[in-house]
């Protein structure tokens, strides 16, 4: 069945790429360059030196003004596009060096608060190289900000739900809600889901992992698990059966991964797609092995280099609208050629 999927993308991708060819670029993972004049900066779960992407590291290809890629000792990003289903979507393929440089971050270190910023802002205060929202979106229009789903937050090794001064009784009505899919970055960077049927196992599957735990997100679901595609969702919430943008975050091997967003029917010329469709769309990057489904919608943002702005929303480009965001998940620079010095 799914090789029969897969044969029946390809046949829809060549029938697109008729109708819009000169789009369609495919990327596949560039290697990391030897490292030459230059050194490899320190990261920690709690620091990251804000090095910041290069000038130099960005990739042309001839006669575009925006980049397709960046390379550097530390990390390599190569952007591609494609459709399927009447529908563009653009994914990135990264390959970094240090675990670390695949990190987390939020517009203020409190759930509860407000605060909420457009993604592109949030990776240039940190300085990535790449980033894609999280799950946590900002609902600006009622004065207060939320996430879809409560389940277990953990950021760069702190916790933030559930909170350390939470009461028993708070924490025993959370420990017993359902809980849903899970992902855990762990200290090899590698992905990790979770599943259990309350957020109290999740959480106590996340504890027994310890130090290993680096990141925690709830909201998913798990699109792909070892490799296989898994497919039939129903969930209102995650509205799997409206045509529509999405976004996941994948990984392709050891300190590799596949960033993809499709459009959705805002966009000029594409209709969108169900998440049945959109988990079609991974089932045909065979070298996918984990894939985690994150927030949609208008909050769906891949962020790295546009023309001369080096931190700016490239998916849906046709589409000016956009969400603010409370949490990006980010892809750091860890290579400080001679002559620069990292910030701290």
């Amino acid at each position: 069945m799914r090789r029969f999927i897969i044969a029946v993308l390809a046949l829809a991708m060549l029938a697109a790429g008729a109708q819009g060819e000169e789009n369609i670029r495919k990327a596949e993972i560039l290697e990391l360059p030897e490292p030459m004049d230059g050194e490899f900066a320190i990261l920690t779960r709690e620091l990251d030196p804000l090095i910041g992407p290069h000038e130099e590291g960005y990739l042309f290809e001839d006669g575009e003004k925006s980049p397709t890629g960046y390379a550097d000792p530390s990390i390599t990003v190569n952007v591609g596009t494609g459709r399927i289903y009447d529908t563009w979507y653009m994914y990135a393929r990264v390959k970094i060096a240090d675990p670390n440089q695949i990190r987390v971050m939020t517009a203020n270190a409190s759930l509860s608060s407000n605060s909420s910023v457009m993604g592109h802002l949030l990776a240039r205060r940190v300085q990535a190289v790449v980033a894609i929202n999280g799950v946590l979106e900002a609902d600006v229009s009622g004065g207060s900000s939320y996430a879809f789903v409560d389940g277990p937050v953990l950021h760069q090794g702190v916790w933030k739900r559930p909170s350390a001064t939470v009461s028993a009784s708070k924490l025993a009505n959370w420990r017993a809600r359902s809980g849903l899919d899970t992902l855990v970055i762990d200290d090899a960077g590698d992905l990790r889901i979770l599943e259990a049927s309350t957020w109290g196992e999740t959480y106590d599957q996340i504890m027994a992992l310890g130090d290993a735990a680096v990141n925690a997100i709830a909201f998913g679901p798990a699109l792909v698990v070892d490799g296989e595609p898994r497919y039939g969702y129903n969930n209102r919430q995650m509205a799997t059966h409206r045509l529509a943008q999405r976004m996941a975050i994948c990984q392709t091997g050891p300190l590799e991964y596949l960033l993809i967003t499709s459009e959705g029917p805002e966009d000029q010329g594409s209709k969108g797609l169900t998440l049945d469709q959109f988990v079609e769309l991974l089932a045909s990057f065979p070298d996918i092995q984990t894939a985690y489904n994150l927030d949609g919608g208008s909050c769906a943002t891949l962020v790295f280099r546009k023309e001369d702005a080096l931190w700016a929303k490239i998916n849906s480009p046709k589409n000016g609208k956009s969400r603010n965001l409370k949490d990006i998940i980010y892809f750091a620079d860890a290579w400080v050629p001679n002559g620069e010095e990292a910030t701290e």
